[in-house]
């Protein structure tokens, strides 16, 4: 069969552009612009500096041995030492990495961890409702092997068996959704506009306090949890940059799954049942493929379906391990969905609240555009048509396209927000006429974080804190001791560390001492900050390989 994989430039173009909002480089702005701090900002900072954001000591272990408990156990759940950052960070809350205008979701808080969980099935779902059990994107997995009736590997997650219907079948088809960036926070500030997932969460199960369960909340990591049911630091994607040997890559760089190192619900069903189970992913980015799984790169695997849309509508694949069908690439409604936006206020101008349409995937004629591909595929693959369960995975990258480049408090989000809600209500009037016996199981893989408009905090800006190691530690021009940072840590470079005498304990304790002022260039901090210079960036920064001693004290604090 031929390659359906796009040649390596288009990759490196959808990476470089995707990744804008999330590797922090690229997030580090140098002034605050349109949603820099404001006359209502002054206000929440003023309130937010009398608290002590001040650390007398920039001890490693000490201000480490601070972190809650459960923010820790979530550290340690997504850190992998052969593939994670060398120095861990966790900025003093409500501060968060990357700029004024583009913000980054990605760490252990409570904000970025709740997301929605809802699992819905008129024949196979308890009616439930809200509940409040507990549960994980790791619960997912096992869930999968019950509902199936397929036995699983034992992994992270347990069974969310009370949101199962007793003397139930197995399902036709299973439908895994996620509604990217779309935490419990994004959906509280918008409350009116999903009344289909507030449908599926009267009418199913919804556990109101699920968690992604891991830190960093990062799209690779969290959607290979969903999928494999196993944490980070055990199915080893632990964010979008990561090391693979003296490298650092991109997780799922190429469309290949052997990041992934441990199979997936879709992957041992799959198999167990002999390859019959026609089994889809339909999504924006080769950084959701670990809620699918391997393909034919899994022993006793098949080619299962993967479309990846890429920037300019065309969709991609890759071949060596999964198929495309056909008429997915070059799918026809995208111009049609985007003339009926644009006529929406009355010009026919291309734009959509001033931003251009097709140029921009983060409208509501992108969810639309996905979702006739979507319907298309089930109709036309056949999936639920059978007595052979099928399982289908969908990411709506959009939200978390807005959450980044418009802010979730913004109209664009509440639009986009809505029109993925109203695609939901399309696929369950599908489902409903044409398979009947289905589940689907919908969640996000992570909040998203509000501006500082909003909270006070500061965005900690990653480029400044590169140079500032550089400074301090003396490094030669041209070279630098931090080879790439993340939202939550520093990549080093190991051979100049040992070069240069500097340990990841050194270069930790210099960033526990770093203020809002050490993070700004110009001589006077922005309007709202400018009484906190001397506030701590950071909660703590502590090397990764000190996390066993950093759990102990903080369980054992005598």
């Amino acid at each position: 069969m031929p390659s359906t994989r796009p040649p390596p430039a288009v990759w490196r173009l959808v990476a470089a552009l995707t990744a804008a909002a999330c590797i922090l480089l690229a997030c580090d702005g140098d002034t605050p612009s349109r949603s820099g701090p404001a006359r209502s900002e002054a206000a929440r900072a003023a309130r937010l500096g009398k608290r002590d954001r001040t650390f007398a000591s920039t001890d490693v272990l000490e201000r480490a041995c601070r972190l809650p408990i459960e923010q820790l156990i979530r550290i340690r759940r997504g850190y992998y030492r052969p593939r994670s950052e060398d120095v861990l960070i966790v900025p003093q809350y409500p501060n968060y990495a990357g700029s004024f205008d583009v913000p980054n979701h990605s760490g252990p808080w409570r904000y970025l961890q709740e997301v929605p969980l809802v699992l819905y099935g008129p024949k196979q779902i308890a009616r439930s409702g809200r509940i409040e059990t507990p549960a994980t994107l790791a619960d997912v997995y096992p869930t999968m092997g019950e509902l199936m009736e397929v036995n699983l590997p034992p992994r992270a997650g347990k069974p969310l068996s009370e949101a199962l219907l007793p003397h139930r079948s197995v399902p036709k088809l299973v439908v895994t959704i996620v509604w990217d960036g779309v935490g419990r926070n994004v959906l509280r500030l918008w409350p009116d506009e999903w009344p289909n997932l507030a449908r599926i969460e009267r009418r199913g199960t919804s556990y109101v306090k699920a968690t992604v369960g891991s830190s960093p909340s990062i799209t690779p990591a969290t959607h290979s949890t969903l999928g494999s049911g196993a944490w980070p630091s055990r199915h080893h994607v632990t964010g979008i940059r990561m090391r693979r040997g003296d490298a650092l890559v991109e997780a799922f760089d190429e469309t290949e799954p052997s990041d992934l190192e441990r199979t997936t619900f879709a992957d041992e069903i799959d198999r167990a049942l002999d390859n019959a189970p026609k089994v889809g992913f339909i999504g924006w980015s080769n950084w959701h493929l670990g809620m699918l799984g391997h393909g034919l790169a899994e022993p006793g695997g098949d080619a299962d379906s993967a479309a990846v849309i890429l920037l300019d509508s065309r969709v991609g694949s890759n071949a060596s391990y999964y198929s495309l069908p056909g008429y997915v690439d070059g799918f026809p409604t995208l111009p049609d969905r985007a003339d009926a936006l644009d006529r929406k206020d009355g010009e026919a101008d291309g734009r959509w609240m001033g931003h251009d349409i097709l140029a921009e995937t983060r409208s509501p004629a992108w969810v639309q555009f996905e979702n006739d591909i979507v319907k298309a595929t089930l109709a036309r693959e056949g999936y639920g048509r059978d007595a052979v369960p099928d399982m289908l995975f969908i990411n709506y990258k959009m939200s978390d396209y807005a959450g980044h480049w418009y802010l979730i408090n913004s109209p664009e989000m509440r639009d986009i927000l809505r029109a993925q809600d109203r695609a939901l209500g399309e696929l369950l009037h599908l489902l409903d006429n044409r398979v009947g016996d289905y589940v689907v199981a919908l969640t996000a893989d992570h909040g998203h974080t509000l501006p500082p408009t909003e909270t006070g905090g500061w965005p900690v800006r990653q480029g400044e804190v590169r140079a500032d190691v550089d400074r301090h530690f003396e490094t030669s021009e041209g070279r630098t001791l931090v080879l790439d940072t993340t939202a939550t840590g520093l990549f080093l470079d190991r051979g100049l560390m040992r070069e240069m005498s500097v340990s990841d304990h050194d270069v930790a304790q210099f960033l526990n001492g770093l203020t809002l002022k050490d993070n700004w260039t110009d001589a006077t901090l922005p309007r709202g900050y400018r009484d906190r210079g001397d506030e701590n960036l950071l909660s703590a920064a502590f090397p990764g390989a000190m996390l066993h001693d950093v759990l102990e004290c903080r369980r054992d604090p005598s």
